[in-house]
């Protein structure tokens, strides 16, 4: 999940979360989730002084702004129909 910014976030409904992350893995919603983790993940590696996309994470926010906030929508909802499982085997 991401840890967005107040001035990032956005409410969209499960739908448009949906199909965001449909067009970001090209056709596949859980790619689409996949990629974004890798995209953040290249984000936080990069040095400052080679190869960098963004200057910092408020940059990072602004241009993927939609994509995670369709993320944490699509994470929230999912994480709750697996709620009573998860809890079964951390033993919560």
């Amino acid at each position: 999940m991401f840890r967005i910014p107040n001035a990032y976030k956005e409410t969209i409904n499960f739908s448009q979360a949906w199909d965001a992350m449909i067009s970001f893995g090209r056709g596949d919603a859980l790619e689409g989730m996949s990629a974004m983790q890798r995209v953040w993940t290249e984000h936080c590696e990069s040095d400052v002084g080679f190869n960098v996309r963004f200057s910092d994470d408020s940059d990072f926010f602004e241009h993927y702004q939609y994509e995670c906030n369709a993320y944490n929508r699509i994470y929230n909802y999912m994480s709750r129909l697996f709620a009573d499982d998860i809890s079964k085997i951390v033993g919560a």
